[in-house]
Order: structure tokens, then sequence, then C-alpha cells
């Protein structure tokens, strides 16, 4: 049953709209008291990039039944910056589920999206779900399993593993920042979002800090805030001494688990002393039309956004200049070379093909066979190298 003619999508304007809504994804998702889906209100309201009027609600009269939140944010993709709407928190109260509200909703974030002139909006879906409203899969994520009955032969690490404080803000701020900022998919954060994160965290499991016998600190390693403990959500650590005692600090506290696991991009430094120092086992997880998928929102932004990154990978190549136009529209990237020029090759790209290009998702002679895509076959070596693969990642602390 389509969605009702009575409903309407706007912003929450009031404090009680916002509880309404707050409550009703609370329960939707496990937040099982007022007080916390409260809490969970506040910390979206009080964080230092809370734009008002990004939580949306449907509402039949004044009734709250369904609702999202497009926090909005600046990932990077190699120099250059995009603004993205990040998109969380799709509720429907039971009552009105299956009747389209969702889809409303969905709908709508779009359109706010492109009226907030958003480059691209960013999700970690449900499966089956979201590609038919045109997002695509960006990112395959990888977990590196330790035994910890392996870990228990190992001697002990002289640095220490404590837990952070807010003081410590700063140094969990320039190691996220080292060791994750240079990923497409990254976000970038101020000191003052990293303390907003970080209290958060200090009232649920604080992070531990891995420090040297000067008192330095090395690295960080974050753990959920409900079991299971096994699974990391986030670490990062400078040197070998830094990552055994985290590991030893983690292996201690999931005494239940057979193993520990961390996530880590392949190519990251901690993963390479992990592997140059253990025997773990590495696996990466594919899962089609479901986790981390995108899409373009506002496309003259984007478009503009990453101009000048691909005019200096092309200028890298040494190749020639060609026109790039994406979905058949009147909107056309000439990539070192006026737009209106004659003898340019023209790249045809869709949104969607486009976007896995961007996260290096794909190659582009693998995109070049998705339907509506045309690249001439004398470019195909400069747009693999122009759009290159595998530098994608979204640390568990950009998680929203």
């Amino acid at each position: 049953m389509p969605a009702s003619d009575d409903i309407t999508i706007r912003s929450a304007e009031t404090s009680a709209e916002l509880d309404a809504f707050f409550q009703l994804a609370g329960e939707t998702f496990a937040l099982n008291t007022l007080r916390s889906a409260a809490r969970w209100r506040q910390h979206v309201e009080c964080a230092p990039d809370y734009v008002p009027g990004q939580v949306r609600c449907a509402f039949v009269a004044t009734t709250v039944i369904g609702g999202y939140i497009l926090y909005e944010r600046m990932l990077r993709v190699g120099f250059v910056t995009i603004p993205t709407g990040c998109f969380a928190s799709l509720v429907t109260h039971p009552d009105w589920r299956g009747r389209g509200v969702a889809t409303a909703l969905m709908h709508d974030a779009l359109a706010r999206a492109i009226e907030r002139r958003l480059g691209l909006i960013l999700l970690d879906g449900i499966a089956g779900f979201y590609g038919r409203f045109g997002y695509v899969d960006v990112l395959d994520t990888s977990r590196h399993v330790i035994s910890r009955a392996y870990l228990a032969t190992m001697p002990q690490s002289p640095y220490t593993a404590q837990p952070a404080t807010l003081d410590d803000a700063p140094a969990l701020f320039e190691l996220h920042e080292r060791h994750y900022s240079g990923y497409s998919g990254s976000f970038v954060r101020t000191i003052e979002w990293q303390r907003h994160d970080l209290a958060l965290r200090l009232e649920e499991n604080p992070p531990r800090l891995a420090c040297d016998g000067n008192g330095q600190v090395r690295g960080y390693l974050i753990l959920p805030s409900r079991a299971p403990g096994n699974h990391a959500v986030e670490v990062a650590a400078d040197d070998w001494p830094a990552a055994l005692a985290l590991l030893q600090h983690h292996a201690d506290i999931a005494r239940e688990a057979a193993e520990i696991d961390w996530p880590l991009p392949p190519d990251s430094p901690t993963f390479y002393m992990l592997a140059d120092h253990l025997n773990l086992t590495s696996r990466s997880y594919h899962h089609p039309n479901e986790g981390w998928m995108a899409r373009p929102a506002h496309l003259p932004t984007l478009l503009d956004r990453i101009g000048p990154l691909l005019e200096e990978r092309r200028r890298a190549t040494g190749s020639e200049a060609f026109r790039l136009c994406v979905a058949g529209v009147e909107l056309s990237l000439a990539v070192g070379a006026a737009a209106d020029a004659p003898d340019l090759q023209t790249v045809m790209l869709t949104p969607q093909a486009l976007v896995q290009l961007l996260f290096g998702f794909r190659p582009a002679h693998w995109v070049a066979h998705y339907p509506g895509v045309h690249i001439p076959p004398a470019l195909l070596s400069t747009l693999d190298a122009i759009f290159p693969t595998g530098h994608a990642w979204i640390a568990g602390s950009d998680a929203f």
C-alpha cells in the first residue's frame, strides 16, 4: 500500500518532534530507555558539525511516523574534499511499515542533499534495499584475526595500555589523522569534533592508549560499547611495541573469545606491523548491495570538486585531454582543456559508475562494461590511472 497523501516530510522543528524521532529510532535500534534516546539526541545536537534541520521526519498531522538523519560532513578523495550527506537512522513506525514511508523518506533525502548542494550521499545500509534508489557499493572491509593462544606466547610489550581521558583528544586526533586521513572515504575532522566523539566513548567504553616509557601516546584501540568485545572498532599504532601492547590488552579483556580481530586497511602501517610479527588470518568481506554504499546528489558540486584531482592525475599520466560527461545531462567536465573544444574524446559515465571509480572500488576497464557507460578504448589505461583502485577506507570512528 503506498504512503498516504496525508503524509508530510519536513525537518523536525520542535523539541517534542525531535524527542519523538529519537524515541522511535531508539526503540527500533535497541536503545531501550527514554534516557538513552535523550542522550543520543543530545550527542547529535551538540556535535560541532550539527546543522539545524538535519533530522527529517514523516508526519501524519502532528504525529511522527518515521524519519532519518542526514549529517553533513566533508569527505576526502585524494587531495580534494566533497561535501557529503551521511544518511543514517532510517526508521518507520511499525504501524506504517510496508506503506511506502521509507521510500518517500529516501526520495526526500536526495532532494534535501541536492538542495544543500551536497555532492554525495553515503550510507552503511542493510542488504537489498538501497540499490533501487541509485546507491552502489563503494567499499569492502577487511578484518585481521589473531589467536589469543598465539598472543599468549609473545613477550610482554614494554609499553603500557591505559584508558584515555578527555585530555587525550589531541593525541587521538593526531594519530587518527596520521593513519587514516590519507584514505578516500575519510572525513575532515577537527579537534572539537574529536573531543565530542571522545566524550561519548568515555561514558561507554574508553579507548585504550599505548604509551611508551616517556608517556608518549603511540597508538590507540577503540572497542565497541557493548559485546562482542573481541571485534575492535578502530586501531592505530605507530610502532610494533604499541601494537603489541594493544593486542595484549584486547586479548586480556576478551577472555571468553578464542580470537580477536582488528579492522585495518590492507596497506596500512598497523597491518604491516602485525603481518611482520604475527601469524594472522586476513578476511575481506564482500556483500553486494549492502554495507557502505553511495550515490551522487548535486552533480555540479561533485564535478566541480573533483576537477582539480582528475586534472592533476591526468597530467601525471602524460595523456591527452578528454571530456567527461555524467548521466548524459548537460554537465560536462573538461579535463585539461576548454569544455567546448570540438576535438576532445568523450567519456560517458553513469552517476553510479563515477562513484565507484572515485572510491577506487572498481577499475575503469571493469566499469567500461556497465550499461550506459562509454569509455573509448584508447582512454582505458588513462582512466585506470586517473581512478586508482584500493585506496578507500572508512575508519570505525567515522561511522555514523
